[in-house]
């Protein structure tokens, strides 16, 4: 639109300037011309009319002086020559005569000429009156020579024509300049304005082309380095920005910023999970555009605080802690919204729980042996008995609590050295049924003891070769049947072994006491006891089950384990068995 053109605007600037320029210089010319052409047909009609005077002064005959004026007139058109002598003897001078102010009768008396406009009863009419001396009369003469202003009409009308074809041909010239000049003047600016309306569309790496030095071309390059400043900042906020939503997309914590009104204008996929969860829960509806209530809670206080809150919250299950803080303008007094943090606590809360029992277990596991080996020790030194027998027996007690203790040292060494891998198992290929068997004979005694228990071992008769380390294999079977027998106190305790797949399964089944089904998941953690009301002669320490479970994982293996309160328990322990091209002798694998 030419309203929003500066070429446009420039050019009609331009016109205008000109139009009313050429408007004015007409005006003033054709005042100018007119008034030059009045001018000289005023001294021509004063030139006639003295020269006709100077006829009738000196000529004797009448007719002759009439034909000599007539003659003189007829070289200035349309030109009427009057004379009386006396002026009074005709009537249009008499009319004339009387008409003129003193001023002018002084000047024609003088003998100077007088020119009117409109003498001699007409209007459109130029006339100069010149005083005619006379000796036989009192009365002066008088000459009038006047000439019809429309001859004046012609020139006037060309003059006039001629400005006015200049001024139309000097708007039209001008016209054409105005628009090539606002065109080559506007066009770096016009260039700029699509530069800057292509970057506001996102393409930053628009620029102009400079062809001046003059204040536009400066202009030109300061745009360019601008807009290339503007280019590399975007392209750096870009950069952070893409790698700002990396970090925020790749973080286990959700993440939530909020406005002053408790929408939601951030959230990473985590932080979106809880969101749907809990709007589901609150309203029955997905909403991932609002704060659910139990965070719009937290925003009220941040809101009046305008600090930090932290709280922790229960969703199914899950221990959440939620921070929120204040988010402020650039100012750093106006606030503008709320950063929530949502951290899924679950794990750390076991964790911290696991640490304080392990503590706890640790420090109840050492207590007791040190306070038997603290009292016996003192007995010994009191000599509370002189009898050997029974310092024999106290003797053997301090020494069992001993091992009890070394044990629990030991075993709490080989499970941080496996937790960490720097425990060092020399795997080679072994013969999974010897090991079998060589547990089992362990345990043959122990189960013809009992009369109220069976053992029953089902193992192949050929070999089944496994790569790994054959002690520590023999300790987590050996760990399995002892568990077994602890919590079996009548029924059958089957130890087997078979193939399926390429792999080895190993099972420890007993019709034992079982787990409660809330604490099957938690039975391979360090001190962790499903059955807490068991005696001191019947318990372990609480580690076998986890040292077995990480000495499964470093030979490749898994150890599951299912079992039901009052019906038994059954661990199976699956390893790969050995490769036939690979022998794997002396391996050493930390």
């Amino acid at each position: 639109m030419i309203p929003n053109s500066i070429v446009a605007k420039m050019w009609l600037t331009i016109v205008g300037m000109v139009f009313v320029i050429q408007a004015l210089l007409s005006v003033l010319l054709q005042q100018v011309f007119n008034k030059y052409i009045v001018t000289r047909e005023e001294a021509s009609l004063t030139q006639l009319a003295l020269t006709i005077e100077s006829v009738l002064a000196t000529a004797t005959d009448r007719s002759i002086k009439e034909q000599v004026a007539s003659d003189i007139a007829k070289r200035v058109e349309r030109a009427t020559v009057v004379y009386g002598i006396p002026y009074t003897a005709n009537a249009a001078l008499k009319a004339a005569y009387d008409a003129m102010t003193p001023a002018e009768r002084q000047a024609l008396s003088r003998g100077q000429p007088v020119t009117l406009r409109g003498a001699l009863g007409k209007v459109n009419r130029l006339t100069v009156y010149v005083q005619i001396p006379s000796a036989r009369s009192p009365q002066p003469g008088m000459l009038a020579v006047s000439q019809d202003t429309s001859v004046l009409d012609e020139p006037l009308r060309e003059i006039r024509n001629m400005v006015l074809f200049d001024t139309v041909l000097g708007v039209i010239l001008a016209t054409g300049f105005a628009f090539v000049i606002s065109k080559n003047l506007s066009r770096p600016l016009v260039d700029m304005t699509r530069a800057a309306e292509e970057m506001a569309r996102g393409h930053y790496r628009q620029r102009v082309r400079v062809v001046t030095k003059d204040e536009v071309g400066r202009l030109g390059h300061t745009f360019n380095a601008l807009a290339r400043q503007l280019a590399e900042t975007i392209e750096q906020l870009s950069m952070e920005r893409e790698g700002l939503q990396r970090i925020l997309s790749s973080l286990q914590d959700g993440v939530v910023a909020t406005d002053l009104d408790g929408r939601v204008v951030l959230a990473n996929p985590p932080a979106k999970r809880h969101l749907r969860h809990l709007s589901v829960a609150e309203r029955g509806i997905v909403d991932e555009e609002r704060l659910p209530d139990r965070l719009m809670s937290l925003w009220v206080r941040v809101r009046e605080q305008q600090d930090a809150v932290y709280r922790e919250d229960t969703w199914d299950g899950r221990t959440i802690g939620i921070t929120m803080l204040p988010l402020y303008e650039t100012d750093g007094t106006t606030l503008r919204g709320a950063l929530c943090v949502l951290r899924d606590i679950t794990e750390e809360r076991r964790l911290d729980r696991l640490r304080k029992d392990f503590i706890a277990n640790v420090s109840h596991e050492l207590r007791t042996p040190l306070s038997m080996l603290q009292g016996y020790t003192e007995a010994l030194l009191d000599d509370i008995s002189d009898d050997p027998d029974m310092r024999r027996e106290l003797t053997e007690i301090i020494h069992d609590e001993t091992l009890r203790m070394k044990r629990l040292v030991n075993d709490l060494l080989n499970l941080a050295q496996l937790e960490s891998g720097q425990f060092k198992l020399h795997f080679a290929r072994v013969d999974l049924t010897q090991v079998m068997r060589r547990v089992a004979r362990k345990f043959q005694a122990l189960a013809s003891d009992e009369d109220h228990l069976t053992f029953e071992v089902s193992i192949p008769d050929h070999p089944v070769m496994v790569d790994g380390d054959e002690d520590r294999l023999e300790q987590v079977f050996t760990n399995l049947l002892d568990n077994a027998f602890r919590h079996t106190a009548q029924g059958t305790i089957r130890f087997e072994l078979d193939i399926r797949h390429d792999y080895a399964y190993v099972r420890v089944a007993d019709t034992g006491s079982g787990i409660p089904e809330e604490d099957v998941p938690y039975i391979f953690e360090r001190f962790y006891k499903a059955d807490k009301a068991r005696t001191r002669s019947r318990s372990g320490t609480g580690l076998g089950l986890a040292i077995a479970r990480q000495l499964v994982i470093e030979h490749r293996g898994e150890i599951l384990v299912e079992s039901h309160l009052g019906e038994g328990t059954t661990f199976t322990v699956v390893l790969p068995l050995a490769s036939p091209n690979d022998h794997g002798e002396g391996e050493s694998v930390s």
